[in-house]
């Protein structure tokens, strides 16, 4: 999930959001667009849960380039968000910000009204070229924390529809609160909802912690041609909408990672330093190519895990909700996300590392890269350094990948003397993703019956 910092804007932004941004309260839908433009890109903020007050936020932060030219003529904005007031679209261009229209309580995270948002809001405001900005809490390809019965329900849910599934992005709590819960969606319905909407997007920005994996990537590589995110856990206040407008709408991918770390690099310390890295998902196929005899050697064994992976830059750690509840049961958050490049590094040979690395880059042309002495953005923050530092200069890519474990399905807890069961199914689940096949992970012993 993002790492929710609340800080005060400076007085000339409020100033300038509240000069240029008017709400209209209708549910009448006021088409202000008379012709094609450039660029629209969409934003849609899954905000109703504890991001609530950061996304008002970033809709300042979008009212002010509105009011300032910070955007370019020939392009729109265009927000779809649900925070803990009135879901909204709310459109920003040389016009200056406006709402475009309202609508009652809804559940966001709910693939089925994320594709027909998206829908009208394509269907109103033509474009030549769209982009797409997710902004919520993420926590990668993998399962949020859920109890058997409910994560069994879902997997046999996800057999014969993609449309609503509970997962790993957005968060949307049902009744217009600052608080996190209940429903989700996973990455399964992300792409069910773009093959739907029919619209290939110049870029997809995730505005949300942890999703920039090869497997959430390798996922959504026909629906865009540009996949940027991070890692690990991001600010909670997100991308500066304000600084980075004009990249967003030039599809610009070394001006928005520009203006996203130069903004948190030059905020306070704690904010500093976290990577991001921008994808081009045309190089995805020859990198699975390249990596699946890899995977299928070096992970021959499922019960013996190449040693390597053990000293692999880790970008967050798997962190377990010590429990249990008053149902009994005991929560776990994320598996871990190791960077692609320093596991491959670690196990391969040398001349393996090296012809398959050029690969890797190509697939990955822009990345910032952290300095190794200060620890980037957490939300673990009573953890050491360990899991929030670089680690592994001479391998990093800002691209993370999981690998599996023997407990990732049922991992057993105990504290004293009494022992609790946690219910991932996170091998479980993998094995749907495109990229258990493409990868390798089919072939390799991971493919094995338990």
């Amino acid at each position: 999930m993002k790492l929710y910092i609340r800080y005060i804007l400076p007085l000339f932004l409020v100033l300038g959001t509240l000069t240029g941004c008017t709400d209209d309260l209708s549910d009448e839908i006021n088409d202000n667009t008379d012709s094609t433009v450039r660029r629209t890109v969409l934003v849609y903020m899954v905000a109703e849960n504890s991001l609530s007050t950061a996304a008002e936020s970033d809709l300042n932060e979008l009212a002010y380039a509105a009011g300032r030219n910070m955007i370019p003529e020939d392009c729109n904005i265009l927000v779809y968000c649900d925070n803990a007031s009135q879901p909204a679209v709310k459109l920003y261009n040389k016009l200056g910000a406006s709402t475009w229209k309202t609508y009652t309580e809804r559940n966001s995270a709910d693939s089925t009204v994320m594709l027909a948002t998206l829908k009208e809001m394509v269907k109103n405001y033509p474009s030549d070229h769209y982009a797409l900005v997710l902004w919520s809490h993420g926590s990668g390809w993998a399962p949020m924390e859920k109890t058997k019965e409910e994560l069994l329900k879902e997997y046999q849910e996800s057999q014969s529809s993609g449309a609503r599934q509970a997962r790993a992005f957005g968060i949307d709590n049902g009744n217009n609160s600052g608080a996190n819960g209940p429903y989700q969606m996973n990455i399964s319905s992300v792409k069910w909802v773009l093959n739907k909407l029919g619209v290939h997007m110049d870029y997809i920005l995730w505005d949300a912690c942890l999703m920039q994996g090869i497997e959430t990537a390798y996922e959504l590589r026909h629906q865009a041609d540009w996949i940027i995110g991070a890692p690990t856990e991001t600010p909670g206040n997100g991308a500066p909408y304000h600084t980075a407008a004009k990249g967003l709408c030039d599809a610009d991918m070394e001006a928005i990672i520009k203006a996203y770390t130069d903004y948190y690099n030059n905020s306070s310390q704690y904010l500093r330093n976290f990577p991001l890295s921008c994808i081009k998902t045309s190089e995805l196929d020859a990198l699975a190519k390249a990596t699946a005899p890899l995977v299928k050697k070096y992970f021959a064994d499922k019960d013996a895990t190449p040693e390597g992976v053990a000293t692999a830059q880790v970008y967050s750690p798997r962190e377990f909700i010590v429990g249990p509840d008053s149902k009994g049961n005991y929560g776990a958050i994320a598996p871990i996300p190791y960077d692609i490049s320093s596991v491959m590094g670690k196990i391969l040979t040398e001349e393996e590392y090296d012809n398959w690395r050029p690969l890797l880059d190509k697939a990955v042309p822009y990345k910032t890269m952290p300095t190794q002495s200060e620890p980037w953005a957490s939300m673990y923050t009573t953890k050491t350094n360990e899991h929030r530092t670089l680690t592994d200069k001479e391998h990093y890519s800002g691209v993370s990948m999981n690998v599996p474990e023997s407990d990732y399905d049922v991992y057993i807890v105990k504290i004293g003397d009494k022992e609790g069961k946690i219910y991932l199914l996170w091998n479980t689940y993998f094995k749907k993703m495109s990229w258990w096949k493409a990868g390798g992970w089919s072939q390799s012993g991971w493919n094995k019956d338990e």
